[in-house]
């Protein structure tokens, strides 16, 4: 014990020095712990929000891909549909005269306005897809617009919210026809004009396209009516369309062709003047 003691006497410096070095790493392994333990925190999560975000974007474009496929299959559906009620007819002179054979081209829009007197849309669709100008385009099933130009790979389109267009439409399959147009004021409306008083129209009414134009195949639906003034000095009712083209969010949309449009207009020029 003695000689302990004088030993611990002689070497009271290492001593103190290898007590002092205890403290000084218990300090380091208390004081330094919560920053490596958030660092290791920080990488996670950064790479956890990378992984995200790489998910989400993987997703969107899966999202993309798969809408664009339900969009050919919508189209391909609404053709086969329209072509279906078409070819309904029991006498055979009707059938050669009003068969009429449509198909339909799926695009999306690339570019438009909303906010106009003149609003146009763009397509990503063009000659080599097929469309050509006079073709008409659907959102989602309703009438949205008419192409007037095309390049190789795009089209340019008139929508209804354009105060030039001019729209032929019926109330319902068997009411009046009557002239849409647009009157400059928001996306969601036009007015059909011409209608006559003795006309009864409700709110709700579906308002659809006639077929004279050529554009459209008839029955197609247009919009509901919103509301009905009756103008008693013009002896005509004006109706309030409530669209049915979304052109705040319009996306995909397709163009529709009337194959046998040609059998048509060589009919009318066939006419004596």
């Amino acid at each position: 014990m003695h000689t302990l003691i004088q030993l611990l006497r002689r070497n009271h410096r290492m001593v103190l020095f290898v007590l002092l070095e205890i403290i000084a790493l218990n300090w380091i392994a208390s004081t330094h712990a919560h920053p490596r333990g958030s660092i290791a925190s920080i990488g996670m999560k950064m790479s956890s929000s990378w992984t995200g975000t790489l998910g989400r974007m993987m997703y969107l474009k899966e999202l993309k891909t798969t809408n664009v496929s339900l969009l050919m299959e919508n189209a391909r559906l609404r053709t086969a549909n329209i072509n279906a009620q078409k070819t309904n007819f029991t006498d055979t002179y009707d059938v050669t005269f009003n068969q009429e054979i449509w198909e339909s081209i799926p695009a999306e829009i690339i570019r438009y306005s909303s906010d106009f007197k003149n609003n146009i849309l763009v397509a990503n669709r063009g000659r080599s897809s097929g469309v050509i100008p006079g073709m008409g385009m659907l959102d989602n099933g309703k009438i949205a617009g008419l192409v007037t130009e095309v390049t190789e790979h795009e089209s340019l389109v008139l929508p209804i919210i354009h105060l030039h267009t001019e729209w032929s439409v019926r109330l319902g399959n068997e009411g009046a026809i009557g002239r849409m147009v647009w009157s400059g004021q928001g996306t969601e409306y036009a007015t059909l004009k011409d209608i006559p008083l003795t006309e009864l129209i409700l709110p709700g009414d579906p308002v659809v396209t006639t077929g004279f134009q050529g554009t459209f195949p008839s029955g197609l639906e247009v919009g509901k009516v919103e509301e009905v003034l009756v103008t008693q000095a013009d002896k005509f009712q004006s109706v309030t369309v409530k669209l049915g083209a979304d052109y705040k969010h319009i996306h995909y949309v397709e163009f529709l062709l009337n194959s046998s449009a040609g059998i048509v207009d060589s009919l009318i020029t066939m006419a004596p003047e």
